[in-house]
């Protein structure tokens, strides 16, 4: 294996004490061994791209060191490297950013490694912008705009949608909060003020019409015509009902979920520019690969338009 050289004298020292750390632990020998040159191969990466100090690493930087091992030559054979040699060198990263945390040289990894998708991914469907103002236009009521806001303007997942309470959404503040998101961790999305609009205009003239055979009410933001909350079968099953209305074939043939309007989002954020550590805490991913996967399919996209140029 060559050992790329390190002109950075701070990824120098890095490099010799994870080496270090990595005999102590007895990953010397056998398949654990090339853990130290794959770090340095990634650190020699980082000085490549103008990166000095392993504190200014963002997960940007891990995504497209990613993308570089996929698109790599392999130096022994012909062709790339396979999935398992990249799935290993990325579990080497994971190493080093956990003895990085351990040893208090950095407060965050910048990416929980190594939960890339090497797999091959089933591509969700995603819905076009103009598809969207369809949906919007079809809206028969208060809350089916106040449902496409929640799903689509601020990118929940359709048990976040279900479990979501009226003082979950704060108006005043411009704010919505996922108590209870996917792995128990909860989070604070940003409104803007046409998904506020939309949210107002639900919880102030329409909401309370659906307490009119249940005095006992409930706390839930979306509820059904008997006062109760709404379950996510049935959150879908409006969305379907909207998609029908739009009298779109090809949007209907694309089995379009309350998912879909989540993927959408990020993807639509992406293409105009989004950070994507922003996209990635908006929509509540505690990995990077499913943003990972928004920005490669954004950068398809720009390609295709570039070629087209």
């Amino acid at each position: 294996m060559i050992k790329l050289p390190l002109h950075n004298t701070h990824f120098e020292i890095l490099y010799k004490e994870f080496k270090l750390f990595i005999e102590a632990k007895g990953y010397s020998r056998g398949k654990r061994a090339p853990y130290p040159f794959y770090v340095r191969e990634f650190l020699f990466f980082m000085e490549q791209h103008g990166i000095g100090k392993i504190q200014d690493v963002i997960a940007t930087d891990i995504i497209s060191y990613h993308e570089y091992l996929q698109q790599r030559p392999n130096q022994n054979t012909d062709g790339a490297l396979s999935d398992s040699y990249i799935k290993g060198h990325l579990f080497g990263l994971r190493l080093f950013f956990d003895y990085l945390l351990d040893t208090e040289q950095i407060n965050a990894s910048p990416a929980r490694l190594p939960k890339f998708q090497i797999s091959q991914y089933k591509q969700r469907n995603i819905l076009s912008l103009e598809e969207i103002k369809q949906l919007y236009s079809v809206c028969e009521t208060s809350q089916d705009k106040a449902l496409l806001s929640i799903g689509y303007g601020c990118g929940l997942r359709r048990t976040e949608i279900q479990n979501l309470d009226t003082h979950d959404v704060l108006i005043h503040k411009g704010i919505l909060i996922v108590r209870d998101g996917k792995f128990s961790k909860s989070r604070t999305i940003p409104l803007s003020d046409t998904v506020i609009k939309d949210l107002k205009e639900y919880l102030i003239y329409e909401r309370s019409r659906y307490f009119e055979n249940n005095l006992k009410g409930t706390h839930s933001f979306f509820v059904n015509k008997q006062g109760n909350r709404m379950m996510g079968q049935k959150l879908n099953q409006r969305l379907k009902e909207l998609i029908n209305l739009t009298n779109n074939q090809a949007l209907i043939r694309k089995d379009i979920t309350l998912h879909c309007l989540r993927h959408s989002i990020a993807t639509h954020l992406l293409d105009k520019g989004a950070n994507i550590e922003f996209v990635q805490q908006l929509l509540g991913h505690s990995e990077i690969d499913t943003a990972h996967l928004y920005s490669k399919r954004r950068k398809q996209k720009l390609s295709i338009k570039q070629a087209l140029s």
